[in-house]
Parts: C-alpha cells; sequence; structure tokens
C-alpha cells in the first residue's frame, strides 16, 4: 500500500487527532504517503440545538462514515466517545492508540472565586449529574447555588465563549485540552492565543471517582469500511489491544442503562499495575442512582485474606493513631513564601489551618477525602491521585512547567520530589496492645514500622492497604503477601465477612 487517506472533522482538536494517528502509522509503515481530508458533521453545522436535545445516532460521525463507504476515504478517526454505543452496518472501529488523559477538566475564571451564585458551561447530562455533588465539595468556598449552562461549539469555540459571558466556568474533556495544548505553536494563532489566555484562569481535574468519564473518552476510534481486509490487517499492527478492550467494555457497561451520550451515566475503567478500577456514577433514566466504585485485581489472591480473621485493626478509621504532630515553623513560612510550584499533598493535616498558599501554586492530593479537607481550610485544588498512588495517577500542569515539592512530615521519603517538611511526627507513648490482632490495614508506611517496632510479633500478621505508596513500600518488605483494597471501607467489608 502507497497511498492512505485519512478524513476527519474540520476542528483543530480532529485534525490534530488524525495527525496522532498518521504518526503511529508512518512509524510502522514510513514507506506510506498519508493524505488528510476533511469534513462537516450535522453536529458541528448546528450550532444551537444542545447535544442532549440532538439526536443520539452519529451527529458528528455519520457524514465522516459516508466517506468511507463511498471510498473517498480508507481510515476515519473519531473521538472515541462521539461514536454511538450501537454502530450501524457497513462499518467497523478497527483499532485504536495509547489513549489519552479520560478525565474532564474545568476551566474556571479567577474573579469568580468566592462567588455564591455559580455558573458552569457544559454540553453533557453526566457532567451536570455528577458534578453539582462534586464541585460543591471540591470549591474552596461556600455558594448558595450551582446551576449549568448548554454550550456547543469546538473547545476554542467553547473558551471563547466563556471569556464573553457571565459564566463563571467550563467543563471540557482533558484529553482535547491535552491535545490542544501539545500541538506546535506554530499552527495557528489562535492556537497560540488560547494557550496565553488559559494561564489567567483557575483549573481542576476532576477524579473519575467523583465524575466517570463518558465511555471511550480520551481514545481515538479508527473506524474503516467492513470488509476491507487490507486496511484492517495494516490497522491490526498498531492497535492497542487493551485500550480496545477498556473501551468496549465501558460502551456495554453504559448500554446496560439503556443509552449514549444522552446519559447521566458515567463509565470509566482505569488500569493500575495491580488490576483495573471501574467505576459507575449517575442516574438512570429511570431516576435510580448509580454509584459504583471497584478493584479488579490481575491476581485474585491480591485482595483475598490467607489467614482466618480473628481479630483487626483499626476497626474504626479515626482510631488509627500511633502518632501525634508538631508542627514545623520553618517549613509553613516557607510553604506561604512558595510562588509557581507544584504541591504534593499526602494528609490535609500537613497543612495549618490559617496557611496562606499562593494562587501560582499547583495542588495535588493523594486522595478526595484529603481534597475535600483542603477545600474548607480555603485551599484551591487542581488535581487528585484518587487514592490509586501516586505513580498511576500523577500531579500535572496545563500549561507550565513547576518543580514538584511532597509537602509531608521530616522524614517522608519525596522519591522524585522535594521535602518540604511542616511538621513532625512524634510517637505516643501510650497506644493499645497491637499483638492481639491478626489483620491489619495500614494509611501509611511510617505507622506500619512504628507499630512493628513496639510489637515485633505482628510482622506474622496478615496485612493490606490501598493501591499507592504504602502498597509499594510493604510490598518491598514483604513481596506478594501484602493484600490492596481501593479503600479502607472495602477492607473493613471483607474482614467484617470473614470474621
Amino acid at each position: 500500500m502507497n497511498k492512505l487517506t485519512i478524513v476527519s472533522r474540520k476542528s483543530s482538536l480532529a485534525k490534530l487527532q488524525a495527525v496522532e494517528v498518521s504518526d503511529v502509522i508512518k512509524k510502522k509503515f514510513p514507506e506510506i504517503n498519508i493524505v488528510f481530508k476533511t469534513k462537516d458533521t450535522s453536529g458541528d453545522i448546528d450550532l444551537t440545538t444542545p447535544l442532549h436535545k440532538m439526536p443520539e445516532m452519529g451527529v458528528f460521525t455519520s457524514d465522516i462514515r459516508e466517506e468511507l463507504l463511498s471510498g473517498q476515504a480508507d481510515i476515519a478517526v473519531h473521538s472515541w466517545k462521539d461514536l454511538p454505543v450501537d454502530l450501524e452496518e457497513g462499518t467497523e472501529v478497527a483499532a485504536t492508540i495509547e489513549r489519552a488523559d479520560s478525565r474532564d477538566v474545568l476551566i474556571f475564571k479567577k474573579n469568580s472565586f468566592k462567588k455564591k451564585k455559580i455558573q458552569i458551561f457544559t454540553s453533557s447530562p453526566r457532567r451536570q449529574e455528577n458534578l453539582s455533588t462534586f464541585l460543591k465539595q471540591a470549591f474552596p468556598f461556600e455558594t448558595s447555588s450551582l446551576s449549568f449552562c448548554d454550550i456547543r461549539g469546538n473547545i476554542l469555540t467553547r473558551f471563547q465563549k466563556l471569556q464573553d459571558s457571565k459564566a463563571d466556568g467550563l467543563v471540557i474533556a482533558k484529553a482535547a485540552l491535552d491535545r490542544l495544548l501539545s500541538a506546535k505553536s506554530e499552527m495557528t494563532k489562535e492556537l497560540n492565543s488560547f494557550k496565553n489566555d488559559l494561564e489567567e484562569f483557575l483549573w481542576m481535574v476532576i477524579p473519575c471517582s467523583q465524575n466517570p468519564c463518558a465511555p471511550g473518552q480520551g481514545a481515538l476510534a479508527i473506524e474503516v469500511k467492513s470488509g476491507n481486509t487490507k486496511i484492517i490487517k495494516l490497522l491490526n499492527e498498531i492497535n492497542n489491544l487493551d485500550i480496545f478492550q477498556d473501551v468496549e467494555d465501558e460502551r456495554e457497561k453504559l448500554k446496560k442503562y439503556g443509552g449514549g451520550c444522552h446519559q447521566k451515566i458515567g463509565v470509566s475503567i482505569e488500569n493500575h499495575p495491580l488490576g483495573k478500577v471501574l467505576t459507575e456514577k449517575g442516574l438512570t433514566p429511570d431516576n435510580k442512582i448509580i454509584d459504583n466504585r471497584s478493584f479488579l485485581p490481575f491476581e485474585k489472591e491480591l485482595s483475598r485474606f490467607a489467614n482466618p480473621v480473628k481479630d483487626f485493626y483499626p476497626k474504626v478509621k479515626k482510631d488509627f493513631r500511633l502518632f501525634s504532630r508538631s508542627k514545623i515553623e520553618e517549613g509553613i513560612e516557607q510553604l506561604e513564601r512558595m510562588k509557581n510550584s507544584g504541591l504534593y499533598i499526602s494528609r490535609a493535616s500537613s497543612i495549618e489551618k490559617n496557611t496562606s498558599i499562593d494562587s501560582s501554586n499547583i495542588v495535588w492530593t493523594s486522595g478526595i477525602e484529603n481534597w475535600f479537607k483542603l477545600a474548607k481550610k480555603g485551599i484551591w485544588v487542581n488535581g487528585s491521585s484518587d487514592s490509586l498512588g501516586e505513580a498511576q495517577s500523577k500531579p500535572s500542569s496545563l500549561v507550565k512547567k513547576v518543580n514538584w515539592f511532597l509537602v509531608s512530615h521530616l522524614d517522608s521519603d519525596p522519591k522524585d520530589k522535594k521535602l518540604l517538611a511542616t511538621y513532625k511526627l512524634i510517637s505516643e507513648k501510650d497506644i493499645e496492645d497491637l499483638s492481639q490482632y491478626s489483620h491489619f490495614y495500614w494509611m501509611s508506611i511510617s505507622s506500619f514500622k512504628e507499630a512493628l517496632k513496639r510489637f515485633p510479633v505482628i510482622e506474622n500478621a496478615e496485612h493490606s492497604c490501598g493501591l499507592g505508596k504504602t502498597f509499594d513500600e510493604l510490598n518491598k518488605l514483604y513481596p506478594n503477601k501484602v493484600k490492596a483494597f481501593l479503600k479502607y471501607e472495602d477492607w473493613l467489608e471483607k474482614v467484617n465477612e470473614a470474621k
């Protein structure tokens, strides 16, 4: 094959996606000459009707599909989330490539900070349903009302509408934003202006645990005419089978609720070295609340106890206390002076209640609980590792590079960051006798080491923890013996069942 024609929509984002697929093909088949063509779709032409009021089937894809059926193009590149759950006959999705970030991101006006009445642009019923609860807790200020209004157009158009309106924020797919921001600066003056303007806004990456994605979000669907064996064989060589299966699974799980992008339900599958995390959240057409998040380990034994449960610790999460804390004034002062840096905060208690953090910094938390606690302290949080571990859900910046600091206690291991110690741990003198317990759930490696030092016999007990840093450290000490759970509550349910 000497020539390959790729068709996509006309937007800057669609063109970038087509080039992304082209680059993967060219890397595998450098001899192929790739030609690009674009076409408007009915969804691009009608920019007034809200998406959830438009026909379910293929408003952004059917017109592109016709190019395949007529032989005018060999492959079509779509955002997979734009494809209807049930595809029409005549074409098929033959491949996908590495998936971009599946999460949503909120772009927020700085002068809207602390407003009582907040209005957010979004075209998605799913986002409206799930964000109405999340944002009220995530904002570092109280709101009297949070409303949503429909918006249409490509990413650049939506951003301009936000700038020109009285609305306070805009929710879009992070994958789309990342692709635009990574585009070469010489592409268009419009993109350069967009990048510059974006620096004047606040932003937050919304965790999948609170707002799972539209099925396939972040992934690219490579569509071909059915029976085109030559093209399908070529695409088999670049197809990412794992991502393909994840998207198919997400689509099937949404399908069981009865629909596609008009649904108020998000479904996401996140990959972790230990397994997959499945989240389903939203409201069904018959007004049933869905809120399911589960860990599906690659090895079944990973979340299965090896020994009988005689007794366990802690029975209540708040009882887990082996240390008191002594604040380090110098560290707190340094934190308040910092600007244009990344601050990774594993525990909200690392930050004193009245600590002032400059808005130029990026703040990232280890989990959602810490996010909400920091928000109550008046701190704008940009994102979270969502209790999946920093290595799997890395802190990031949208528009600027920053140096990252771990804000934690004095003896913390910052790994690839610099340590900014705001407190030190003081061992409690009187703690419960832990030698009586057969099963433990650890919230930190520091607590485990302290308990082991005092009660060496617990080394023979069965140890569990979350999916992040604590698991990595414990697993180094006891390879293949540590049990992993998505959260403490999941472990508690298991030990109560087994006891």
